[in-house]
Order: structure tokens, then C-alpha cells, then sequence
């Protein structure tokens, strides 16, 4: 499958560039969830970042570029909880269930379905570009989720023959039939409550399986 080609991006050597990236971020994000990604004008986008279109191409090469660093910037917030667990040396459950906890949050946002059902329709068209937010997106999760797996197999706390194989069954558990009900347009209308339920009980299912035997 051909690849989409993008202009390198320069390195960010003063406080100043990296606010300008941040404040295009910002714009994308909420250009891209308002409009989809077919709709979304880099204009619009420049428009309410401040700046040019120059200084967008050049940080990002393209629009699809930028809503690939938007959507990885976006996605950041749930995996974030992965390194804080191990910076802070938090038991597995705590992790796990922090990040299914933010996944659910970001997946079954209402704009971010709207979003996902427009990338879809464009994906019949432009393949390259589903292959591009598959890649950013879902297959970075489970990336991150097996680095971490790994990572608690070799310290002992987990017994896994598989991790990557194992952080898709994590994540295929947590989002189930509410993310395939949301993107076939069923309201589901979920209180933090069921949400932390649903992560506490995706999480105790699944080490049920991966704890290390003592």
C-alpha cells in the first residue's frame, strides 16, 4: 500500500516555535472534531491558531500531517498513564485501570465518533489515510500497552506468552459493543460511574489470566 509522503518536520529550538506548534495543535484538534477531517480547512485552522499556512506546512508538511501529531497529541492524555505507572511503580490493576478509565473517555466522545465515522467513509477513497490513523491511533495504543506488558513480564508481576497479542484483547474487552453500538449511531450515554466499572471490571477479567504465579 503507497504511503503518503510528508515534509520533514524541523526541530523545535526555541520557546517561542513550540508555543506556535501548540496553539496549531489546539486549532486542530478542535477544527478536525467539529468538522470532520473531510470538512476541516487549514485555513479555518491558521485562522484561529494565528500565524500562516507557511509556518503549518513547515511544521507539519500537510494537513494530514497535522491531524496525524493532532490526533497522537490527543491520544497522549490515555497513554500517559502507562509511564506514570512505571515512574511511580504502580501495580499493574492501578495502570491498567487508569487507562481504560481515559480510553473510554477519548473513544466514546461524541465528536471523536463522528470523527472516526468520517475517516471511514474517506478511507473507501484515500486508503492511505485509514492505514495513517489506524497507525497514529489504534495501533499505537496496543503498542504501548505491549511495551508496558513486556516490560511487567520481565519484572515478574505478569505471566504473558504474548503481550501485544494481549494488549488487543485488553482493549478489544474494554471498548466492545459500546464503541460499535456509538459508531452505528446508538446513543450511548455512559455516567463515570459505569465507566470506572467497566475499566475495573475489564481489568480484574483480564489478570485473572496474567498474574504471575507464585
Amino acid at each position: 500500500m503507497p504511503k503518503t509522503e510528508q515534509k520533514a518536520v524541523p526541530p523545535l529550538s526555541t520557546p517561542r516555535g513550540v508555543a506556535r506548534r501548540e496553539r496549531l495543535l489546539e486549532a486542530a484538534h478542535d477544527v478536525f472534531l467539529e468538522q470532520g477531517y473531510a470538512g476541516a480547512s487549514v485555513n479555518e485552522i491558521v485562522a484561529r491558531a494565528g500565524g500562516s499556512l507557511a509556518t503549518l506546512y513547515k511544521q507539519f508538511g500537510n494537513k494530514e500531517g497535522l491531524f496525524m501529531a493532532a490526533l497522537e497529541r490527543h491520544a497522549a492524555t490515555a497513554w500517559a498513564a502507562l509511564e506514570e505507572g512505571r515512574r511511580e511503580h504502580r501495580a499493574p490493576e492501578q495502570v491498567l485501570f487508569e487507562l481504560g478509565r481515559r480510553m473510554l473517555d477519548l473513544v466514546l466522545d461524541p465528536a471523536g465518533i463522528r470523527l472516526v465515522r468520517g475517516l471511514a467513509f474517506e478511507a473507501e477513497r484515500t486508503p492511505t489515510l485509514g492505514e495513517l490513523f489506524l497507525a497514529h491511533g489504534p495501533d499505537r495504543t496496543r503498542h504501548e500497552l505491549a511495551d508496558y506488558l513486556r516490560d511487567q513480564v520481565a519484572c515478574g508481576r505478569l505471566t504473558l506468552d504474548d503481550p501485544r497479542e494481549a494488549s488487543g484483547l485488553f482493549m478489544g474487552m474494554l471498548l466492545g459493543e459500546w464503541h460499535i453500538d456509538a459508531l452505528l449511531g446508538r446513543e450511548v450515554a455512559i455516567t463515570a460511574e459505569q465507566r470506572d466499572a467497566r475499566a475495573r471490571h475489564c481489568v480484574d477479567i483480564f489478570l485473572r489470566g496474567t498474574e504471575a504465579k507464585r
